[in-house]
C-alpha cells in the first residue's frame, strides 16, 4: 500500500514551486484523548490514517512516554518539596522539568519512527541514556519515600559533628591552662584567646617549687653536716677507736674541740635563716595554690563558655540540609540497612525501565506497517524535494542567463553610443579644421 502524490506546478512572480496535495483515505484519526497520546509517541496521522488498526499500538506507546514526564514531574516535586517553598510555586517548575523529559523521550522514540529496524549501536545508545534519564528521576522519589529516615540520619550526622568539634575545642583549649597534651589538629580555627589563664599562676608557682627544694636540699646539706660533727665528737667523747680518734674516754681535748667545731659550723651555717626561707617559700607556694584554684575556677567557666559559644555559632552556620546531604545520608541508610537498600535499587530499577521501556519496546517489535508506510513515504519526500531544487536551479540559472545576455546587450549599445559621440566631434574638428585652412588662405591671397 503506498500513497499517491500529486505534483502542481504553481507559479509565481520569481520562481515555480512545487506543492504535494497527497490522497487521503476514508476514515481520518478522531480527535480525543488517542489522539494526543499518538502525539506525543511522534505518530503522524496523516499517515497513520491508512493503518487505523494500528493506533491502539501508538497510543499506548504514547501513554508510556507521557508517564516517563509525569514521573519525572513528580520527581522535581518531591525534590522541591523539601525547601520552605509554597507547594503552588513548584508546580510550574515540576511541570517544565517533566516537559524536558517527555520532550527527550519524545525525541528518542519519534527517531525510531519509519526504520526497518533499530541497529545494535542505536539501541545500546538510546538504552542509555534512557537508563541516565531513568536514575535523574528515580533519585529524588528515593529521597522523598525515605524522607524521614534521612532527616533523622542528617540529624544524626550533624549532631556528630558537633560533638566532634566540641571535643577538639576542648582538647585544644584545656580547663587548666595547660597546653594540650595533644596538640594535633589544633589548628589556628580550634585554638581560643580566653583571658585570664592561670599560666602564669602555674609558672610562679613552678619556679617558688623550684626555689623550695632548693632551700630544702640546703637544709638537708646543713643538718647532715651537723649529724657528722656530732656523731664524730661523740664517738671521740666515748673512746671509740678508730680513723682520727684517740680511743681515750672521756672529754679530753679533742673532745671538746670537735663539740667547739660543731658549735662554730651551727653558728656559721645560717640554719635559722635557712628554715625561715623554706617557711616563707612553703607559704608563698599554699598563698599560690590558692590563687590558681581562684584563677583556674574562673578561667574553666569562661573556656567553657567560649567553647560553647563556639559550638553555637557552628551550628547557626550549618544550613538547612541540601541535596547531597540527603543523598549522603541515604548512601549511609542504605549501608546501614539491607531493607533500604534494596528498595533504593529496586525503585531505581522500576524507574530505569520504564523510561527505558519504548525505546525496548521497539527493538523487540517488528518493524509495523506504519514504519513500512513512512520510509516510503521519506523516499517520496526526498525525491520531491531533488526536483524542487533541480527546477529552482534550472530557473535561477535560466534568470541568470537572461541577465547576462541583457547585460551584454546594454554593453554593445552603450559602446555603439560613445563611438558614434566619437565620429561626430572627429567631423567637427575636421569642419573646423578646413573652415580655419580656408581663411588663411584667402588672407595669404590678398582676398580678404
Amino acid at each position: 500500500m503506498s500513497e499517491t502524490v500529486l505534483i502542481r506546478p504553481q507559479a509565481d512572480e520569481d520562481s515555480v514551486q512545487l506543492k504535494r496535495e497527497p490522497y487521503r483515505p476514508a476514515r481520518p484519526a478522531p480527535r480525543g484523548p488517542g489522539y494526543v497520546l499518538r502525539h506525543i509517541a511522534g505518530v503522524d496521522e496523516t499517515i497513520l490514517d491508512w493503518v487505523p488498526e494500528e493506533r491502539h499500538r501508538y497510543s499506548r506507546l504514547g501513554a508510556i512516554v507521557l508517564n516517563t514526564g509525569l514521573m519525572a514531574a513528580l520527581s522535581m516535586l518531591a525534590l522541591l518539596g523539601s525547601h520552605d517553598v509554597p507547594i503552588v510555586a513548584l508546580v510550574p517548575a515540576a511541570l517544565l522539568w517533566g516537559y524536558v523529559i517527555l520532550t527527550f523521550d519524545r525525541w528518542l522514540i519519534t527517531d525510531t519512527h519509519g526504520s526497518s529496524g533499530m541497529g545494535t549501536g542505536k539501541f545500546i545508545a538510546r538504552l542509555a541514556i534512557s537508563i541516565l534519564m531513568g536514575l535523574v528521576v528515580a533519585e529524588p522519589l528515593l529521597l522523598w519515600m525515605f524522607n524521614s529516615d534521612v532527616q533523622t540520619q542528617i540529624g544524626k550526622d550533624r549532631t556528630t559533628l558537633l560533638d566532634t568539634y566540641e571535643s577538639t575545642l576542648k582538647r585544644c583549649n584545656p580547663l587548666s591552662g595547660e597546653p594540650p597534651v595533644d596538640a594535633s589538629g589544633c589548628t589556628k580555627e580550634y585554638v581560643l584567646n580566653v583571658p585570664g589563664s592561670p599560666r602564669p599562676l602555674l609558672d610562679s608557682k613552678v619556679a617558688a617549687e623550684e626555689e623550695r627544694d632548693k632551700a630544702k636540699q640546703a637544709i638537708a646539706a646543713i643538718d647532715a653536716e651537723i649529724q657528722r660533727r656530732e656523731d664524730l665528737a661523740r664517738l671521740e667523747c666515748n673512746g671509740t677507736s678508730g680513723r682520727g680518734l684517740t680511743g681515750r674516754v672521756g672529754e679530753g681535748p679533742n673532745c671538746r674541740q670537735l663539740r667547739g667545731e660543731t658549735a662554730k659550723y651551727i653558728a656559721s651555717s645560717n640554719r635559722p635563716q635557712q628554715q625561715d626561707e623554706l617557711n616563707a617559700v612553703t607559704a608563698k607556694i599554699v598563698g599560690i595554690d590558692a590563687d590558681i584554684s581562684t584563677v583556674s575556677q574562673k578561667y574553666a567557666e569562661a573556656v567553657s563558655k567560649a567553647i560553647k559559644d563556639k559550638v553555637d555559632a557552628k551550628e547557626e552556620k550549618l544550613e538547612k540540609p541540601g541535596l547531597l546531604d540527603q543523598v549522603r545520608a541515604l548512601s549511609q541508610l542504605a549501608d546501614a540497612n539491607t531493607f533500604v537498600l534494596l528498595q533504593s535499587w529496586l525503585l531505581r530499577l522500576l524507574l530505569v525501565v520504564l523510561d527505558a521501556l519504548p525505546v525496548i519496546t521497539k527493538k523487540l517489535s517488528r518493524p509495523t506497517t506504519y514504519d513500512g508506510l513512512l520510509s516510503r513515504q521519506l523516499v517520496i519526500d526526498e525525491k520531491l524535494h531533488q526536483k524542487t531544487l533541480k527546477s529552482r536551479s534550472d530557473q535561477a540559472l535560466g534568470d541568470l542567463d537572461v541577465q547576462i545576455q541583457e547585460i551584454e546587450h546594454s554593453v554593445r549599445v552603450r559602446r555603439e553610443r560613445i563611438e558614434e559621440q566619437g565620429r561626430d566631434v572627429e567631423a567637427d574638428r575636421q569642419a573646423t579644421l578646413d573652415e580655419q585652412i580656408e581663411q588663411l588662405a584667402r588672407r595669404l591671397r590678398g582676398d580678404g
